[in-house]
């Protein structure tokens, strides 16, 4: 099953993205509500944002690792993030090379923007862990019928998540906002086309979908790309779990893979 049209955890997140893209864009309120919203979060420090920007990793490998688990319990939220993930990366690369805009470390003052960790100065619009956060996100509330409690704590997680790039000083609100819409957008389209063509992770594909994820949690265990030191338990933290609980999952599928197999062969017949 595809996303819930009539539902508004379907159609309301990204009009409402859009529709604030519209206002700050006509507005010309974006550098004043980014200076509003940089000096509101540094009074709750800067550990706090950095490791909720952490959570949404600009290169999309956590967002990749926390999919993992999910593959043998719901291939619909495992193959529905895969594709989300592709669309939400292409829409912020492609408009990356397209649009440049500077950040505000290279617009406004040092005195009216606080920053944390790496210092980006170019390349601003839109945000790639915004896009990735609702992504992820996006397929769980959608895909999770019920549980409205549940899914206002991820629609707020993936809020916080997206907003730790302006508290850390490194995108504008715009940039929020057009990531959240191309993320949602994406998991739209991932639970879609899975709706469609119901693939299974019983299978060669799913077993190496699977494996590639893996090599992305373990990755996290040593990769710093991120620059982040005070970051670096939490996401090694993540990996540790990711891979541990994939690799059973993906364990545990083997009997099923090998039953597919053996039932195959006999429908083929000698």
């Amino acid at each position: 099953m595809g996303p819930d049209l009539r539902s508004p955890w379907t159609w309301l997140p990204p009009s409402l993205a859009l529709l604030l893209v519209i206002v700050l864009a006509a507005s010309t309120a974006n550098k004043a509500v980014f200076v509003l919203l940089n000096h509101a979060g540094h009074a709750l420090g800067d550990r706090l944002w950095l490791h909720l920007t952490m959570l949404g990793d600009g290169d999309g490998a956590v967002a990749l690792a926390l999919v993992v688990p999910a593959i043998r319990r719901s291939p619909r939220i495992f193959w529905a993030a895969l594709i989300a993930a592709v669309f939400a990366a292409l829409w912020v690369q492609v408009l990356k090379q397209v649009v440049s805009v500077p950040r505000p470390l290279a617009v406004l003052p040092p005195q009216l923007c606080f920053q944390s960790g790496p210092g980006f100065r170019a390349v601003s619009f839109p945000s790639g862990h915004a896009a990735a956060s609702f992504a992820i996100a996006g397929i769980w509330i959608m895909a999770s019928p019920g549980a409205a409690a549940r899914r206002a704590a991820l629609f707020a997680l993936a809020v916080l998540v997206s907003l730790s790039r302006v508290m850390v000083g490194v995108h504008w609100p715009l940039d929020i906002l057009w990531g959240m819409l191309g993320g949602w957008l994406g998991a739209c389209c991932g639970l879609s086309l899975y709706a469609r063509y119901q693939w299974t992770t019983v299978g060669a594909s799913g077993f190496l979908a699977g494996a590639l994820l893996l090599m992305v949690a373990a990755a996290l265990l040593f990769s710093n790309h991120m620059r982040i030191p005070e970051v670096l338990p939490l996401q090694r933290a993540l990996g540790a779990i990711c891979f541990g609980w994939g690799a059973l999952e993906m364990f545990l599928m083997l009997p099923r893979i090998e039953l597919r197999r053996q039932t195959k062969g006999e429908l083929d017949g000698p």
